[in-house]
């Protein structure tokens, strides 16, 4: 997937973040948070200039590497842990791969334990059913509920075929309290390797 694929895909991989918000009833679209709160574990050392991410008031935590630039994802106000609708969109041309990252109020401000398997399973039906409405050849190969730190996450992995190209998406969907989190990495289908060791990473918290 080249560079120019990667910049067709963006319009594609902001509906992600815009389930998001939709799904949970937010008045106004997401919005970039270019610095989120720099709250890890004490075990992860971030390296020197890489994107740090504490979701759902640090349970969910992960960084990017240095590499993936972040872009705007429209309006709204919020930042990591103050419960209103944010979103990032981060793109690595190096890695050819996209990460977005986005937070909102769960709808009719549901308050859901961290490890709710009705409300993640809910969840990804409406995930999977808004990305199918986009996308007539998206198709789930797997989907799961696991735990990270005890953390409950829906994690759906499917293939797609974006503008021609054949897509590998990972989403990753968690909730703690009345705040849902999801996390989607897309990579090119040429790169299975590299797409999971990304989603890895990422569950790893590293």
């Amino acid at each position: 997937m080249m560079a120019d694929a990667i910049r067709r895909w963006c319009g594609r991989v902001l509906l992600a973040a815009a389930w998001a918000t939709s799904a949970a009833g937010a008045a106004s679209p997401v919005q970039s948070n270019p610095a989120p709160t720099p709250a890890l574990r004490p075990d992860v050392t971030p390296q020197p200039g890489s994107h740090i991410f504490a979701l759902l008031k640090q349970q969910f935590n992960f960084t990017l590497p240095a590499s993936y630039q972040g872009r705007d994802i429209k309006p709204s106000g919020g930042t990591p842990g103050e419960g209103r609708a944010w979103g990032t969109m981060f793109i690595s041309n190096d890695d050819r791969k996209i990460v977005v990252i986005s937070e909102a109020p769960n709808p009719s401000g549901t308050q859901v334990s961290k490890h709710d398997n009705i409300f993640l399973t809910g969840a990804g039906a409406g995930y999977n059913a808004q990305q199918k409405r986009a996308h007539p050849r998206y198709q789930v190969q797997r989907e799961q509920t696991i735990a990270v730190n005890g953390l409950g996450m829906r994690r759906i992995d499917a293939t797609d075929i974006i503008d021609g190209d054949a897509a590998l998406s990972t989403a990753l969907l968690a909730a703690s309290g009345p705040t849902l989190a999801v996390v989607q990495v897309i990579s090119g289908a040429n790169d299975p390797k590299g797409h999971e060791a990304l989603v890895d990473r990422i569950l790893a918290g590293k």
